[in-house]
Formats: C-alpha cells, sequence, structure tokens
C-alpha cells in the first residue's frame, strides 16, 4: 500500500539524546524531512537542561502521547539510555522503528535494540557493509543512501511497507 505525500502528514517521532552536543546532528537529520512530514524532537519540549533525575512524570507524558501518536519511531544513535525503552516501546507496536547512522557504530553493542528494529539507513559505505554483516542487523533491513537527503524518501517507502499492519511480532522473526 503506499502512500501518498498528498494523502496525509507523517508523524515522525525522534529517539535521540537530548544533551545540547546532539542538537546539530538531531537538527540536520531533521532538517532533512519537510512536508509531508511532522517530526516530534524531544529536546524541543523537555528540560534538557535540567538533571534528568529531576523530570516530572508529565515529561513522560508528553514523549509518550508523540509515541502514540506517531507513524514511525527514528532512532539516532549514540542514542541516550532513554531511547533504549522508546525503542523496545516501538518494537512492541505495529509502528515501525527506523535507525539512521552516518559512521556512529558503538550502539550495535545494545543487541536488544538491534533486535526491535525494523531497518537500518546509512550514508557510509564502510558503515554499511559493517551493519550488513551484523549477525541481528543481517536479518533486517540495511540501506545505504547516497546522502541524507535521501532519508525522506526512504522513510515514505518504509512508512508504506507498513501500512495497516496490525502488529508487528510476526516480522520480527526470520526464518532460518
Amino acid at each position: 500500500m503506499a502512500i501518498s505525500s498528498a494523502a496525509r502528514t507523517i508523524r515522525v517521532y525522534l529517539s535521540a539524546r537530548i544533551s545540547p552536543d546532539a542538537h546539530a546532528w538531531n537538527r540536520e537529520v531533521c532538517g532533512a524531512l519537510s512536508a509531508p512530514f511532522e517530526v516530534f524532537m524531544p529536546q524541543d519540549v523537555n528540560p534538557w537542561q535540567m538533571n534528568h533525575e529531576r523530570f516530572s512524570l508529565d515529561i513522560f507524558q508528553l514523549d509518550l502521547a508523540a509515541m502514540e501518536s506517531s507513524d514511525l519511531g527514528l532512532l539516532l544513535p549514540e542514542y541516550g539510555r532513554d531511547c533504549a525503552w522508546e525503542a523496545g516501546w516501538y518494537a512492541n507496536s505495529a509502528k515501525p522503528l527506523v535507525a539512521f547512522v552516518h559512521t556512529q557504530t558503538e550502539w550495535l553493542r545494545d543487541w536488544m535494540v538491534k533486535g526491535g528494529l525494523d531497518c537500518v539507513l546509512t550514508t557510509d559505505p564502510g558503515t554499511y557493509e559493517t551493519l550488513r554483516c551484523d549477525p541481528i542487523l543481517r536479518t533486517k533491513q540495511v540501506e545505504l543512501l547516497d546522502a541524507l537527503s535521501e532519508l525522506p524518501a526512504a522513510l515514505m517507502r518504509i512508512v508504506g511497507l507498513h501500512a495497516g499492519t496490525g502488529t508487528r511480532r510476526s516480522m520480527r522473526r526470520v526464518s532460518g
């Protein structure tokens, strides 16, 4: 089922670090997504300058509501600790979870996160080869993009592939 960009807004939840040192990368990636994409960036609404131990429940509820209303999750390694929870939430939903990386590979140790992904996109040929050889990710969709500008088309394709699916549990299993 293809989704026409004129048909509706595609809501993206950004799962990424909210610390100031991550803001520029988060904005660069999300800046590639214009209409029909609408991106919820937690760094724009969460008090990132506050010690996370002091966050109130309403911050969690705001982010969870954004996840519930999203069409897909976009995970940017090297992500924060809370992002692993978000990845697990997406893994148990019918919504796709896509990681976009350039040369980031430290996250490859997070086997539960990798298992919950639907797709990994990269713009780096060396990273692409590493991803394709990973014992978990080789069972997933891994794509090499020529440039960040190809991210919107890739996400449109992924959302279209998952449209109308009730659960992703069956899509997670790979026979072999």
